[in-house]
């Protein structure tokens, strides 16, 4: 398993390691403590940490599979950040 992951980054591009690892092993973790984390309040009925539980999860989950779009070196968002900083120096 550890050899194939190394191996993978010895061929592979960043980019290409990443989108692997996350599909494979941080994506489906994420889901299963969200998961099971959210059952847990719903079946105390907690009603309002279930809500805000799943909407944190949601976000955490959004950003985890978007981060590679959303901070690659041509993102509207570094580019608008890199805009900002140019302007204040």
């Amino acid at each position: 398993m550890l050899e194939s992951m190394v191996y993978a980054a010895d061929v592979a591009t960043l980019q290409e390691v990443w989108t692997s690892i996350v599909q494979k092993w941080i994506g489906p973790a994420v889901f299963i403590i969200i998961g099971a984390c959210s059952l847990k309040f719903l079946f105390s009925r907690q009603w309002t940490q279930f809500v805000a539980f799943l909407a944190l999860g949601i976000i955490v989950a959004a950003i985890i599979y978007a981060a590679p779009a959303m901070f690659s070196q041509n993102s509207t968002l570094v580019r608008g950040v890199g805009d900002v900083a140019k302007q204040i120096n």
